[in-house]
């Protein structure tokens, strides 16, 4: 169905209101059910901060989007079932102490997938289904490993879906609650592996907004390469993301999430544009890579974080 400006203005804000006075509410029961994000062993030191912070990014994300739908104004073949999906298999993650296995993790992640490709409403043969579930797959554990600062999938997610008015609402709206307020403070809530394995969906789901994965997958790609080299399992987190290290180079931490989304901006400014006969945004792909190499270069590894209770406060991950 087609809106309307105005009408597309009246849905954007009620989902923009609805996120906005949906999370302290979900924040609130959060701290009454312990559906918090918890430091125990290793994320000790993975999460210097010290405060609890909420996970129901993924959920409040979700009723922005309900809202929209039942305004008529969510983006159509919206995937449902595997948005759904994806909430309840980061919603397990979320709740388990230390997380679900890995490969527990990627069967659910798989499962998901096959949800995205095999409802109604997907098009496409066999191979084109492989590889939408492949593609759910890789976007979620992408985002999810991306999660590892103060507003950066948030971020990431609203320049993905700058065009699309329902998501862009619900990010927009969840934003604020996302970032801190106070120096050395921690945000109102966070995603939670529920959040960013809802917003990998999306990702995975809306063709363009998949641009966005070439800054997450570079991270990812460095650091399970950096992790095998050193004797680690590459899906054990650390302190070495590049979030992490703008941090420690002396971005304060809204300034590391607008960084990222500057590295990751030139493939959507070159996207249907040639430049000298060459894709604008292979073009735009190229010149996020060598951001991205030339802040790795230039910014510190950070050393470890000091034990829990210390002075310096971290981001998700």
């Amino acid at each position: 169905m087609s809106l309307s400006d105005p009408q597309s203005a009246l849905i954007s804000a009620a989902v923009l209101a609805t996120v906005l006075l949906a999370t302290p509410a979900f924040v609130w029961v959060a701290h009454r059910t312990a559906w918090i994000d918890r430091r125990a062993g290793s994320e000790a030191l993975r999460k210097p901060r010290t405060e609890p912070v909420p996970l129901v990014g993924g959920a409040v994300l979700l009723v922005g989007l309900l809202v929209a739908s039942a305004l008529g104004g969510a983006p159509p073949g919206l995937p449902w079932p595997a948005l759904v999906g994806a909430l309840l298999l980061g919603l397990a993650d979320d709740r388990r102490r230390g997380g679900l296995p890995p490969g527990t993790k990627l069967l659910g992640q798989c499962a998901v997938g096959l949800l995205l490709v095999l409802v109604p409403g997907f098009e496409g043969d066999l191979a084109q289904r492989a590889l939408g579930c492949l593609l759910a797959v890789v976007a979620m554990n992408a985002i999810n490993t991306f999660d590892n600062a103060d507003g950066a999938v948030v971020a990431l997610g609203l320049l993905a879906f700058a065009p699309v008015a329902a998501v862009r609402s619900a990010l927009l709206g969840f934003l604020p609650f996302n970032l801190p307020w106070r120096r050395g403070g921690a945000p109102a809530a966070y995603l939670g592996d529920s959040g960013s394995h809802v917003v990998g969906l999306l990702i995975a789901w809306h063709p363009a907004a998949r641009l966005a994965l070439l800054l997450p997958l570079l991270d990812l790609g460095r650091l399970v390469f950096v992790r095998l080299s050193r004797g680690q399992a590459p899906w054990v987190g650390d302190r070495r993301h590049l979030a992490h290290r703008l941090e420690a180079a002396g971005l304060p931490r809204p300034a590391v999430a607008l960084a990222l989304v500057l590295a990751a901006l030139p493939p959507f400014l070159g996207r249907g544009r040639s430049l000298a006969g060459l894709d604008g945004a292979w073009v735009g792909a190229c010149v996020t890579a060598v951001i991205f190499a030339l802040a790795v270069r230039w910014t510190p590894e950070p050393g470890t974080p000091e034990p829990p209770g210390g002075p310096r406060a971290g981001g998700a991950d």
